[in-house]
């Protein structure tokens, strides 16, 4: 029994001087650690469009000479405008006096809008004129009388622009 006990205390100092001399200790590294970065989100910027309006052109070449120009009176504006709930601000009749510029907006960013002369008397200061969103198209009313006008995509909604 005193053999065995031997044999089993070697083994124990023999197991644990391998345990304690066979292990290698790696110095530790130092790992890197995530640093939270703000990245700035860029705004778009709004970029104004240009709307061409109509305009009567003329193939003809005319000799022109220079003559200082007047400076012009201001001419009056009313603005009627096309909004996103399909109407017409104001609606119905606009009492204006002669040489007022009515000018038509299109403030609906869903649809295009439009006018429609009603009779021969509109039919002369405008036929039928589709307006895109952010378009708008002005008439200058320069004869006393009445104009009757529908809106284009919504024949039932009427106008009429009474000059005096």
């Amino acid at each position: 029994m005193k053999k065995f006990l031997v044999v089993l205390v070697v083994l124990f100092i023999g197991i644990l001087f391998a345990g304690c001399t066979s292990q290698t200790s790696t110095p530790a590294t130092p790992t890197e650690t995530a640093v939270q970065t703000t990245v700035a989100t860029p705004v778009p910027t709004v970029v104004p469009t240009t709307v061409a309006t109509p305009n009567a052109t003329s193939n003809v070449t005319a000799n022109v000479t220079a003559v200082p120009t007047p400076v012009p009176t201001p001419v009056p504006e009313k603005w009627i405008t096309f909004t996103t709930t399909l109407t017409v601000t104001p609606d119905a009749t606009v009492y204006i006096p002669a040489g007022t510029k009515i000018v038509w907006y299109n403030a609906d960013p869903l649809k295009p809008h439009g006018i429609q002369a009603i009779g021969t008397q509109t039919n002369k200061y405008f036929g039928v004129v589709n307006i895109p969103y952010g378009g708008f198209y002005n008439v200058t009313f320069d004869q006393k009388g009445s104009y009757q006008y529908s809106t284009l995509f919504q024949p039932q909604l009427t106008g009429q622009i009474v000059v005096s």
